[in-house]
């Protein structure tokens, strides 16, 4: 709050104003900017050689820096890396255990939780999934509803709902078309000709399920 009230409403602030909006702009190249702190951010990359107490050691990089506080800023956002015990290689500190879990047999493997309920053996990469676990399993957690109406089904997990609303259980819709197909409602002697039913037909309009007129049998040899 105090940055947006100082950035945006103070009238005194020197930096230019361009379409209603204050730009910072960095006096060494020109480049603009939102916020004052990502100029200051930027402008500690434009370091004279006069003023330079610090580099980065990481092989290929050899960056410059006015003080200590920004070399160690410069190593948190561009090298903190973590080295696989196993195989060698570097890997941020956020993707080294994903990283671990592609070795089979591998540190990861060995560390995975395993659940504390008698009887179960199932184990997890982390914590959260073990959480997700125990309320899906063993405490029958079911927050997820089926939105049709006059289902009422419950599911542990979103994308189990979500594939149960795709299936052929809610393929009629209740109280979509009650009559049904008119030619199949044709009397069995005499009157109309009864025709097969074309993909148009079907694509048309649904139908009230055989079921629940109570004449399975002849529906099916219509069909057949």
């Amino acid at each position: 709050m105090r940055r947006h009230v100082r950035e945006l409403h103070n009238e005194d602030d020197p930096s230019a104003n361009v379409g209603g909006q204050k730009q910072h702009v960095c006096q060494d190249c020109g480049k603009v900017f939102k916020f004052a702190s990502k100029l200051q951010k930027h402008e500690n990359s434009h370091v004279k050689l006069d003023s330079v107490e610090a580099f980065c050691s990481e092989p290929g990089c050899m960056k410059y820096f006015s003080n200590e506080k920004c070399l160690k800023a410069h190593i948190q956002s561009c090298h903190q890396h973590i080295t696989c015990e196993i195989c060698g290689t570097k890997k941020l500190k956020r993707n080294i255990e994903r990283h671990l879990c592609t070795h089979e047999g591998g540190r990861a493997s060995v560390e995975r939780i395993k659940c504390s309920y008698k009887g179960c053996l199932h184990t997890f990469s982390t914590k959260s999934n073990l959480h997700q676990h125990v309320k899906a399993v063993h405490l029958e957690h079911k927050p997820f509803v089926c939105s049709f109406s006059g289902c009422g089904m419950r599911f542990a997990y979103k994308h189990v709902r979500d594939k149960h609303e795709k299936t052929g259980r809610h393929v009629y819709a209740y109280g979509d078309f009650e009559e049904a197909d008119e030619q199949f409602r044709s009397r069995p002697r005499g009157g109309r000709k009864r025709k097969y039913p074309t993909i148009e037909m079907l694509v048309r309009k649904r139908v009230t399920p055989p079921d629940q007129l109570g004449q399975e049998s002849e529906y099916r040899s219509w069909l057949l």
